[in-house]
């Protein structure tokens, strides 16, 4: 099996990729991705495969993946891969490896799984860096074992840098303006007693928001350099209180529409003050001028 240092093979094949099945190259696979996460499993809808497949989908590796590429590997077709993926919505291709030479080049190639005497590929996940070197393995003889998903996400993290945190605190600033934007309608409709918009409004900028506060932490977890670090933390605060405002915004607008202004007032008081330390201070520094060696205002 390949061990940590080594160069990982490359590899083409047929794959199931966002509901169709098509032959791939390795480069395809990983789409210029910092990070590619690779999972030899052993079958699909397999009840332990499906929890493994099905908890990387939802475990959230990097905040956001766009550095990140997640692949799945096992010997069935790819057309059951398909089913498998549109079944459980996985949102990463899954390489069919027929006649398991992809498991055998990593390493993973198992004779006697299960007790049967098909070849199937050993549960194993390698965090591979853009040039193909291994920075972490796992695998286990027990099909039923799953992965450590907190040392996935903390390899990812070892390979990322300050071009990968800046990166993630752009999308993130995008995520922010979008919330913001509506943030701020919602607060005009507040002002003028438009209850039910602003409660509408308020509601529609949470899950912006909430995108926003995830990728500013995504993006101090993986920055090297502390002024990257510290931007992307402050930043991170001023979304959560902008996020928790809206929601409790909301909450006053839902008993003011209903006439209860008696319970309207704490869900206010708190909103206000969130909203009073999100707006305290400089706007976030634009992602650009993130740059090394450069340090960013205190607020």
């Amino acid at each position: 099996m390949l061990e940590t240092g080594a160069t990982a093979p490359t590899f083409d094949g047929p794959a199931a990729i966002d509901g169709e099945v098509r032959q791939v190259t390795f480069e395809e696979l990983i789409g210029g991705s910092g990070v590619t996460v690779l999972l030899f499993y052993p079958a699909d809808f397999s009840p332990s495969c499906t929890e493994e497949l099905c908890s990387l989908r939802d475990f959230d590796l990097v905040g956001l993946q766009n550095d990140v590429s997640i692949v799945g590997v096992s010997t069935d077709t790819a057309f059951t891969h398909r089913e498998f993926a549109d079944r459980h919505d996985l949102g990463f291709p899954l390489v069919s490896d027929g006649d398991g030479s992809i498991a055998a080049s990593y390493g993973v190639l198992e004779d006697e799984l299960f007790g049967g005497h098909r070849q199937l590929a050993r549960r194993t996940v390698f965090v591979l860096d853009e040039q193909r070197t291994v920075h972490y393995v796992w695998s286990n003889e027990d099909p039923l074992r799953q992965p450590d998903l907190e040392a996935i996400r903390a390899a990812i993290e070892g390979i990322s840098d300050d071009d990968a945190a800046v990166e993630r605190y752009r999308v993130a600033t995008t995520h922010y303006r979008e919330g913001s934007e509506e943030y701020e309608r919602a607060r005009d409709a507040f002002a003028g007693e438009d209850w039910v918009t602003a409660a509408d409004a308020f509601d529609a900028a949470v899950e912006p928001l909430t995108a926003a506060l995830e990728a500013f932490d995504a993006a101090r977890r993986y920055a090297d350099d502390d002024a990257v670090a510290r931007a992307a933390e402050r930043a991170n605060e001023r979304a959560t209180d902008r996020r928790n405002a809206a929601k409790w915004y909301a909450m006053a607008a839902d008993h003011y529409a209903r006439g209860d202004e008696t319970a309207a007032e704490e869900p206010r008081a708190d909103a206000d003050r969130a909203h009073a330390r999100a707006t305290d201070g400089e706007d976030l520094p634009a992602p650009d001028d993130l740059t090394d060696g450069r340090d960013v205002p205190e607020q």
